[in-house]
């Protein structure tokens, strides 16, 4: 009994270090620009890491392992957006 109790523990321990490891989905990104441009997005995975995802015109593709409705993202054409931009949230409809 001691035994499957402490198992039972040790399992939502495990389960609350890491609550958004569940909540990592793929969200849907575009780009709408005119042929040669290029897309850039900065993605911001909260708390702290940054990722670039570059995109040709017309072209759209699923990022994964991004928190819908938490994480978030800038977008310029032709090139790299700043770190300080202003900021979208990722939905799970497409980001452009």
């Amino acid at each position: 009994m001691s035994r499957s109790i402490l198992f039972l523990v040790a399992a939502l321990a495990i389960c609350l270090a890491h609550p958004a490891a569940a909540a990592k989905g793929t969200a849907p990104f575009g780009c709408e620009a005119v042929k040669p441009k290029l897309c850039y997005f900065r993605i911001f995975y909260l708390p702290r890491q940054t990722r670039q995802v570059i995109l040709p015109a017309g072209v759209k593709e699923s990022i994964p392992g991004v928190d819908i409705g938490r994480d978030q993202y800038c977008m310029k054409i032709g090139g790299a957006p700043a770190y300080k931009c202003e900021r979208k949230t990722i939905t799970s409809k497409e980001n452009n």
